[in-house]
């Protein structure tokens, strides 16, 4: 083991690492702190008639966590990737139900896997820093995680090798990944021109509130939006969950600027640079004389990181003091609400009989010599309002038994009278209206006590009149988009005569000429145990454009087609207009190129409502002789497998899959 971990890590590396080589002749325990007691017995659901509480899932909720702060496993391609996003409970139940599975079907920890991984310099690290660094667990735990691991990933191998690709497969495969074209684009965005739309009719208005009175609004981080009247605009006018919101802010730098180091700083200063020596390392510069033995190693001295090194102490100080406020603010604010039901909510109390953040602010200033922020949001914030909010909106929590920070704009709108049937973060921390939820920190080590005042559930509005702005915006959006549809056309006509920038200076339209792309890219991802590469296949994108359009890039790859003199498929979005004149170069030993007059398409994407023209520059085809040479395919048929057997494994891994597999029926 390098000389340096082992004096950055010391005893928990040298445990870490007896431990797992040596994890045949170990029995596990678990360290259960903050992940077992409240709520064990609950049930979630039943498995083969058989109720699964929420006790049982206390180890695959382990499990989960360290891996999770392992992210080495992900460049060695053995991270899960298939645990669930949507909750930590669908995440455990998953993990729980396939490892039963793994092990009913004859699957045991890989110990060789297991010995072969810890070798791997970045994971060792991890290991260490998350047992140095992290109480909540301890060395059998991260031993029990791996083998918990290595005993799915051996279902995984399992199924992935009952995989094998066709020739046809291979050969279209090739073409996908090997293909590339080049195109030019003008965009016409509605967003642009929506303002100089006349006023729309009330008949107009009321058409477009009827379709989308119970669609919510639509953004560009989440799915497509849904297909209504045969297209699938961005528009929606259904109120979502919102909530009003008050916090305490404990602002860090508002007190560092008021503190002085002390002797005792300095010391603790001197100390932490003493056991970190190895962080200060002076590494010489490379020269072509330098002796073959080792120069000795020197460091920087104390007084050049003194001053960051003290800092660290003050911000610890700071720390603690508002560890301290905090404890004590949810002290005093919890004594008004005593008791609470089976379940473990609150009763809920009268909003008068609430702990005032004002007044608690007040006393803590008194006590302290420092008097935290007080904010309050009087109108109602979604889930997007919440996580622009300055500060707080970017601060999440880690308390004890989450899988992972949790940010206010996913807590707010988990509290109970949103979500009665919460089985997962919202009854972990019985979050409610009136009751102070989880402490949030932000980037700059500012710390919040926040709680939700008001709810408003997700509703559809009455009557026009409530979202007339909304609904007047989005009819002058729609009409632009129209009109742009057939600019679009018409663009793409008479650049196909003249070429797209001539013409498109007709229209004021700039003219954009990105690097050229392929329908799939095979992008690197990192290195398996042994050293091999790890790949994976990701949907081509046209560069430049932020959206992954699959019309757009089926549109650039028809223009290169039909060039070609081929037939132009049914299901592919746009008609080439212009001459399609190619030049095919090369003798099938190098890729050809072709090179084109001014073909052209429009392409409307009705989510973004933007209508792109496009004009195909020049592709590359892959050569007949890589496409039916089998020792080329042979050498892609790797890549192919691993992109057949990721979407295999992704539907077969799936929480929704394996629970109908193994007759796990929730109660949610």
């Amino acid at each position: 083991m390098a000389t340096k971990l082992m004096r950055k890590y010391s005893k928990p590396m040298m445990a870490v690492l007896g431990v797992l080589l040596m994890v045949t002749f170990l029995v596990g325990y678990s360290y259960q702190s903050g992940m077992g007691g409240t709520g064990d017995a609950f049930v979630l659901g039943k498995l083969n008639g058989q109720p699964l509480t929420k006790g049982k899932l206390t180890q695959a909720r382990i499990d989960i966590r360290v891996l999770r702060n392992l992210p080495a496993l992900a460049d060695m391609g053995l991270y899960p990737m298939w645990l669930s996003q949507r909750s930590e409970t669908r995440a455990a139940v998953q993990f729980y139900l396939l490892l039963k599975e793994s092990q009913a079907a004859g699957f045991f920890p890989d110990i060789g896997d297991i010995n072969l991984l810890v070798k791997q310099k970045t994971l060792r690290k991890q290991i260490g820093e998350l047992l140095a660094n992290n109480s909540n667990f301890a060395q059998p735990n991260v031993v029990q995680a791996l083998e918990d691991l290595t005993t799915i990933d051996q279902l995984q191998v399992f199924i992935g090798g009952a995989c094998r690709p066709s020739a046809p497969q291979l050969a279209h495969f090739v073409s996908e990944l090997g293909t590339s074209v080049k195109v030019r684009y003008a965009r016409i965005r509605a967003s642009d021109t929506a303002g100089s739309m006349p006023t729309p009719s009330l008949a107009e208005l009321q058409h477009l509130f009827a379709a989308y009175r119970t669609t919510l609004p639509w953004t560009a981080d989440s799915t497509k939006p849904p297909l209504i009247n045969g297209h699938r605009y961005p528009f929606g006018y259904r109120y979502p969950d919102r909530v009003k919101i008050e916090f305490l802010k404990f602002n860090r730098d508002a007190v560092l600027a008021k503190l002085k180091p002390t002797l005792k700083d300095i010391q603790a200063a001197y100390a932490y640079y003493e056991s970190n020596l190895d962080d200060y390392e002076i590494t010489p510069p490379a020269t072509s004389t330098a002796p073959a033995t080792a120069a000795k190693t020197t460091y920087k001295p104390f007084d050049q990181v003194r001053e960051k090194l003290i800092r660290r102490q003050l911000i610890k100080r700071v720390n603690q003091m508002f560890h301290r406020m905090l404890n004590q603010a949810a002290h005093i604010a919890d004594k008004p609400w005593s008791t609470v039901d089976i379940n473990g909510y609150h009763h809920a109390i009268p909003q008068a009989k609430w702990v005032s953040y004002n007044t608690l602010a007040g006393d803590l200033g008194k006590q302290y010599g420092y008097t935290p922020m007080v904010g309050r949001w009087n109108h109602w914030l979604n889930t997007r309002d919440l996580a622009s909010l300055k500060g707080i909106g970017d601060a999440t929590t880690e308390e004890a038994g989450l899988s992972q920070a949790l940010g206010l704009s996913v807590l707010a709108l988990k509290v109970h009278a949103l979500d009665p049937h919460s089985k997962n973060v919202g009854l972990l921390l019985h979050l409610q209206v009136g009751y102070d939820g989880p402490v949030l920190t932000d980037s700059h080590g500012n710390m919040y006590l926040y709680r939700v005042i008001a709810v408003s559930k997700a509703h559809n509005p009455a009557t026009l009149a409530q979202v007339r702005s909304a609904v007047m915006h989005d009819a002058k959006l729609l009409a632009a988009y129209r009109a742009d549809k057939k600019a679009g056309r018409a663009l793409a006509v008479e650049a196909g005569r003249i070429g797209l920038p001539a013409a498109a200076k007709k229209y004021h339209l700039a003219v954009f000429s990105p690097s050229s792309f392929k329908a799939l890219e095979n992008q690197l991802v990192g290195m398996t145990p042994d050293g091999q590469p790890q790949y994976q296949l990701a949907p081509g994108h046209l560069p430049g454009v932020q959206v992954r359009s699959k019309k757009l890039m089926q549109a650039s790859f028809l223009l290169a087609h039909q060039a070609l003199g081929g037939t132009p498929s049914a299901n592919m979005p746009g008609t080439a207009h212009g001459a399609a004149k190619a030049t095919l170069s090369g003798n099938g030993q190098s890729a050809a190129k072709l090179v084109l007059t001014h073909p052209c398409t429009s392409v409307a994407l009705d989510s973004q409502l933007e209508v792109f023209v496009m004009q195909l520059v020049n592709a590359k085809p892959v050569p007949v002789n890589i496409l039916h040479d089998p020792t080329d395919l042979a050498g892609v048929g790797r890549y192919l497998m691993g992109h057949l057997n990721q979407r295999l494994l992704e539907q077969w891994f799936s929480y929704g899959a394996v629970t109908k597999r193994v007759g796990f029926v929730a109660n949610d």
